[in-house]
């Protein structure tokens, strides 16, 4: 025997949306942590991948946490290039506050370049 359900419109539940302002809040903050992703791997991969692969190692054995989440937590990452590229650390840190400074009007990416131009 088969069991009809009938849900009335009264029964529904309603849909909660995402009102349009936080949809662009969340596309706005995606777009920042690309453009500093994207600079940030480009730099590192520049150095070359042995030294690529020991950031996101370190990240990770320091951290717990990979190149991915760097935008979230530029300290992390400042002390793990520190470790990793010891005395060639402001070569580093200069070509990615360079290559970031013209984005950083933009407010995440701003704090992004602050944080690494204080460990200078």
């Amino acid at each position: 025997m088969q069991r009809r359900i009938n849900l009335n419109s009264s029964q529904k539940k309603p849909r909660k949306s995402i009102s349009s302002s936080k949809k662009v809040e969340c596309i706005g903050y995606k777009l920042k942590k690309d453009v500093v992703l994207y600079v940030l791997n480009r730099t590192l991969l520049e150095s070359g991948a042995e030294a690529y692969d020991m950031v996101n190692r370190s990240l990770y054995e320091k951290y717990r946490c990979n190149i991915s989440e760097c935008y979230e937590k530029p300290r992390y990452l400042v002390d793990v290039l520190k470790y990793v590229f010891d005395g060639s650390y402001h070569t580093v840190t200069e070509s990615l506050v360079k290559t970031l400074e013209m984005f950083a009007k933009e407010d995440g990416i701003k704090e992004f370049v602050h944080v690494l131009k204080a460990s200078f």
